[in-house]
């Protein structure tokens, strides 16, 4: 909650600050743009503005809604794989829950190094040794090793989605208009006033921070790993991992 209010004072005391500085300088040019119907053009600003902001954030949405799907099932299929090793023998079981413990590890400990997310070499190398155990599994398994086949293929591609939709951004110059839109809705709501300077503070300042807020969605959409008022953390796999661990040294003891 404290970063969204600290966000809106960053906008709203400046903003306060430039409305009475354009009051006190500006107000016959305030004024004759209320008497020529300049709103009318205002409006048609607007109108584009929520137009284009629609758009983005919609598609934003959806790449944020693909990603954080596929983060749930790649630990669902993790928790999978995991009770579905249970069933092989001790000594594979317990190599299964080794490279297990190390993928989400790995992925706990580099899921902040680059905001673009890459693949890792070391992750590839615990999937291929998960691969490598899944097939002696499956030749003493039985009919039991195809559900464990079924969560790992899930495994793989889950995180292939995940690391393909981390690298999906809103075009540079597509963002650039976002903000020039932004801005010059901004400003010039600041040129178009109703008759009561205090009406007139409240409605500006409320389309100015509706403004600013939608850029800090569209901002925080397109930055899903970046703290932010929402993004994506590794709380899901670190919980994994600790249920992990803990059911593997229950079964030393």
């Amino acid at each position: 909650m404290m970063p969204i209010l600290k966000r809106t004072l960053f906008f709203l005391v400046p903003f306060s600050l430039v409305f009475i500085f354009i009051h006190e300088q500006f107000e016959t040019v305030i004024s004759r743009s209320t008497l020529n119907g300049l709103a009318g053009f205002y409006s048609a600003d607007g109108i584009i503005f929520g137009l284009i902001i629609a758009f983005v954030i919609q598609r934003e949405w959806e790449t944020w809604s693909n990603l954080s799907d596929s983060v749930r099932t790649e630990i669902d299929a993790a928790r999978e794989m995991w009770k579905w090793s249970g069933y092989a023998e001790s000594a594979l079981c317990e190599d299964a829950r080794a490279h297990l413990t190390g993928y989400l590890r790995l992925i706990s400990s580099e899921w902040n190094m680059d905001e673009d997310r890459a693949r890792s070499e070391r992750v590839d190398a615990e999937i291929d040794h998960l691969r490598s155990m899944l097939v002696k599994m499956s030749l003493t398994m039985g009919s039991l090793g195809e559900p464990l086949r079924s969560a790992f293929t899930d495994l793989v591609q889950a995180r292939n989605k995940r690391l393909n939709f981390s690298n999906e951004h809103m075009p540079g110059i597509l963002k650039r208009i976002v903000i020039l839109a932004d801005v010059l809705l901004i400003i010039l709501s600041l040129f178009i006033a109703v008759n009561n300077v205090y009406l007139d503070y409240v409605f500006t300042a409320s389309i100015g921070l509706l403004a600013f807020t939608l850029i800090l969605v569209v901002d925080d959409l397109d930055s899903p790993f970046r703290p932010g008022t929402w993004h994506l953390t590794t709380s899901g796999y670190e919980a994994l991992l600790k249920e992990l661990t803990k059911s593997t040294e229950e079964v030393k003891r």
